[in-house]
């Protein structure tokens, strides 16, 4: 190996096509091709936006765990018309800095690195603007640490702002071996609103005109690219839209809508809150002392417009006072300390206790009422048949309008009637196993529905025609909270949007004109969003209702499209005499498989490779699915190691005849309408109901979802739903120059080609393009770009 006096950079910035949707994280490759990429020890990320302006600074810091010095390209994709500011690493204490390299050299040796790793994941790198750097020497053992700095003008489209960042490392992902930081710092000149990720869960705060949205987290996993959106202007409320639409399908829309978050007490509606709370038996010791906790913390919350009353039930019920009563220094204070001296006894009179709590709601009707019930069992006194139950409280709760809101404590619940008594109107449920997290829990809800701004929200959509919207009851819009709607559309075009509710000063709307596009797939995200929430809500009705052959069909074509966890799609999981597809649960990086000895090569987790026959710890779900294929976690060789070091041998593949009793037992748990089963499945339904963003879990390997349709893995192909048994085809082979014209092309099948080494994709109506390892070396480029020709 050479062994300059002096350390070499060659860095470069090239410019292949436009694409704000950058498609991978740096990665710093070996030019040694026997060498996978470095392993990422750290990654973080400081982002400053002021208005449309804005500047994004990396840190990375990679590890060579190899035994020999090494030279290595970083590359880093870069949103569309991005400038490099600064781009800096630290070699033997010396700062080094690139020079631009030509363009056509710059694809030349991208593309020269994914046809030597014949990794599919790394096409979605081609098209893109790409910063490229040329590292020499990265020391033996060590590490190099990289700081890039870039500026660009984010998307503006809807009346939403976009910051993108890319994160996407490969089809079946990795993550860093330590820590992930990301912080989003806004500032504008009018206020901040519809602050929201769909790609990721992130801690937000927005205070008039500057807005904070961070994540911070160990072994972060590195699946998809960040979107972050806000709205700025000056209304009371900010709606915005965003729409979905290709080929001939209907479309899907998201609406968000989120107050100001300057509102003043004067600007905040008072709310009637009834407490109805268990004191059976069963609720003695810990359980009792939390609630009475929680519910005293409630209670401190009240606003001073607020009016309230309490119920407390075992046997039979018993109200505090017989009428609400106002939230008063005085009047919250002798409720405390009736609370300190509630006691449990008695059996649970469910039916009594809804009855005198909706009984207890005085005052105006122009205040929304709510009901928190909280309760750890199921009905044992009075009427207990779940239907009647649940006709009683759907008629008192339209009578008054309500909202109801369930805490279920523990296990031994009905959740199914908890369940469904809850989701009508705008309620909703929270289900706590273990008692000490009770209190928190509680608090963090009632914060959430303290402070509504707008009541009795209704929304009107003319000029498209839309349908199956989620949620179907909007409820009520409380400050420093958002409402996200997702529906279909037909009929792309203008649309006029009207959202209305009642405040303090009388009903107020909030209209906006809006485009729902057509033949536009950039927000990929909406139509998994929508099936999300649609799929919950079948399985809702088929734990209430029973199955029927009708919504076990359409849970099936949902969740097999979308790769969603059902009790009825296990069958995606493992299915004896199946197609084995190229395993997730094993990472593979240019071109290696990340259990292979290889003398650099370390796991991006540095832990022991995950055996193929276990479940991913993040597809594991509420349903227990993938507990009983696969024996639960920790089961059959997970991640631990013997004490040697050496990886766990793979365990046997389970058997057709276990497969075959897990898949069942699963759905018989589904249909249990109490004991942990069925607070599992009500919490999985309850995020499946209330989604906002993508699930990242991936719970299919046969079955993957790309450029918004199903691939199957069928006779050693991912096979797009749209194929037909008499479609032209035309084969390429996999990473030969065909395949990289086939790129050139149509850009828009990179995520398709992504799956996998050997693809079949619709490309228009009756054409199949076939990507395979055995495909012809050479193609007629005319042909093929006959073709593939829209």
């Amino acid at each position: 190996m050479r062994r300059p006096s002096l350390p070499a950079l060659l860095a470069g910035l090239f410019v292949l096509a436009a694409s704000e949707r950058a498609a991978a994280i740096g990665l710093l490759v070996p030019t040694d091709p026997s060498v996978g990429p470095l392993q990422l020890v750290s990654h973080r990320v400081e982002a400053k936006v002021v208005e449309r302006g804005a500047v994004t600074t990396v840190t990375q810091e990679f590890q060579n765990n190899t035994d020999r010095q090494l030279e290595a390209t970083y590359l880093f994709p870069l949103p569309k018309g991005a400038a490099i500011d600064e781009f800096a690493l630290w070699m033997n204490g010396k700062r080094e800095t690139g020079k631009v390299m030509e363009r056509a050299q710059a694809r030349a040796i991208y593309e020269s690195i994914v046809r030597r790793a014949r990794d599919p994941g790394l096409i979605e790198y081609v098209d893109s603007e790409m910063f490229e750097a040329r590292i020499f020497p990265i020391p033996p053992r060590g590490k190099q640490k990289i700081e890039l700095k870039y500026s660009h003008v984010i998307d503006y489209e809807g009346g939403l702002a976009r910051y993108v960042y890319p994160m996407k490392t490969d089809q079946r992902a990795t993550q860093t071996l330590q820590d992930f930081t990301l912080t989003v710092r806004i500032e504008s000149k009018a206020e901040i609103k519809n602050f929201y990720s769909p790609t990721h869960k992130m801690a937000t705060n927005i205070r008039g005109r500057g807005a904070v949205a961070s994540i911070e987290k160990n072994a972060f996993s590195l699946a998809d690219d960040l979107s972050l959106y806000w709205q700025v202007n000056d209304e009371d409320v900010g709606v915005s839209v965003l729409s979905y639409q290709e080929g001939d399908e209907p479309g899907y829309f998201m609406l968000l809508a989120s107050p100001k978050d300057g509102f003043r007490n004067s600007e905040i509606i008072g709310k009637r809150v009834a407490f109805v709370v268990d004191t059976s038996g069963s609720m003695e010791g810990e359980k009792m002392a939390a609630t009475k906790r929680a519910l005293d913390l409630c209670l401190t919350k009240l606003g001073e417009d607020d009016l309230f009353s309490i119920v407390t039930f075992g046997g039979y019920a018993e109200a505090w006072k017989d009428k609400m009563v106002a939230a008063s220094k005085a009047n919250i204070e002798a409720a405390r300390a009736h609370v300190r001296k509630i006691e449990p006894l008695g059996g649970t009179n469910i039916d009594e206790a809804l009855r005198l709590g909706f009984s207890t709601a005085t005052g105006s009707d122009k205040a929304p009422l709510m009901m928190v019930f909280m309760t750890d069992g199921r009905p044992t006194v009075g009427d207990t048949d779940v239907q009647h139950l649940l006709a009683m409280a759907d008629k008192e709760r339209s009578a008054k309008s309500a909202r109801l809101f369930v805490l279920g404590v523990g296990e031994d619940l009905n959740a199914v009637l908890l369940d469904k008594m809850s989701s009508a109107n705008g309620g909703s449920a929270l289900y706590l196993k273990g008692s000490a997290a009770l209190e928190p829990e509680v608090a963090a809800f009632y914060d959430k529905i303290s402070h509504p701004v707008l009541a009795d929200l209704k929304l009107d959509i003319s000029g498209v025609t839309t349908y199956g919207a989620h949620p179907r009851a909007l409820g009520d819009l409380f400050k420093g909270q958002q409402l996200v709607v997702v529906g279909r559309y037909r009929n792309p075009g203008k649309a006029r949007i009207k959202l209305s509710g009642t405040s303090p000063k009388g009903t107020r709307a909030f209209e906006l004109d809006a485009t729902f596009l057509g033949n536009s797939t950039e927000h990929a995200f909406i139509p998994r969003i929508w099936a999300q929430r649609q799929v919950g809500m079948l399985l809702d009705e088929i734990r209430t209702k029973g199955e029927s052959p009708g919504l076990v069909a359409e849970v099936t074509q949902l969740a097999t499209r979308f790769g969603i966890v059902t009790p009825y799609t296990s069958y995606l999981v493992l299915e004896p005499g199946m197609d084995a597809p190229p395993p997730v649960t094993r990472r593979r990086m240019m071109g290696f498989e990340d259990d292979e000895i290889r003398g650099d090569l370390v796991r991006p987790d540095a832990s022991p490779a995950t055996p193929r026959a276990e479940a991913p710890a993040e597809s594991r779900d509420g349903f227990g699915i993938f507990d009983g294929i696969f024996g639960g976690a920790g089961k059959g060789g997970g991640r631990g190691a013997p004490a040697s070091g050496a990886p766990p041998p793979p365990p046997a593949p389970p058997k057709p005849a276990d497969v075959e009793k897990a898949k069942k037992d699963a759905r018989e748990r589904f249909k249990n309408a109490e004991g942990e089963s069925a607070v599992s499945a009500a919490k999985e339904l309850g995020k499946l109901k209330t989604s906002s963003t993508v699930d990242g879990r991936r719970a299919a390997t046969t079955v993957q979802s790309a450029l918004g349709r199903a691939f199957t893995y069928t006779a050693g192909y991912y096979v797009d739903e749209r194929c037909k048994p008499g479609d032209k085809t035309f084969e390429v082979k996999a990473f030969s120059d065909g395949y990289f014209q086939a790129l050139k092309l149509r850009p828009d099948l990179k995520a398709a080609l992504a799956l996998g080494e050997q693809v079949k994709v619709s490309v228009g109506a009756g054409r199949t393009l076939v990507v395979s390892t055995n495909g012809p070396d050479k193609v007629d480029a005319g042909a093929l770009a006959a073709f593939l020709k829209r």
